[in-house]
């Protein structure tokens, strides 16, 4: 339920920041790099705590690109599916960010414990 709940939340926070950063930012690949570092970045700040939080993290940002890839294909239009080189693209780079974000925001909190 955990998994389902944080899906949930990097989703709702991923389309309120893209609404919102097509007013401050109107540069296309600028804009998508900043929503993108904050998306899975959050999933990994929200996975750190889970009990395998590397295999959460990785899972939970290949599930999250599908859902973008296929929501892209099928209500927008933009062929995402039959390219995939794009696909690869999101992946590697989704799944890169979520690790080491949760690498990131664990070592924070256990230097945040130790002193």
């Amino acid at each position: 339920m955990k998994y389902v709940q944080v899906l949930g939340i990097v989703t709702i926070a991923m389309i309120v920041i893209s609404f919102v950063m097509v007013f401050v930012i109107p540069d296309f690949f600028i804009h998508s790099i900043i929503v993108m570092l904050f998306s899975y970045g959050l999933l990994g700040y929200l996975t750190k705590s889970f009990h395998f939080p590397y295999f959460a993290a990785y899972m939970l940002a290949c599930a999250l690109v599908v859902i973008n890839i296929l929501i892209s294909h099928f209500f927008i239009g933009l062929p995402m599916l039959f390219e995939p080189d794009i696909a690869l693209f999101s992946f590697v780079n989704a799944t890169a960010i979520a690790i080491a974000s949760v690498f990131i925001f664990r070592k924070v909190d256990a230097r945040r414990a130790y002193g």
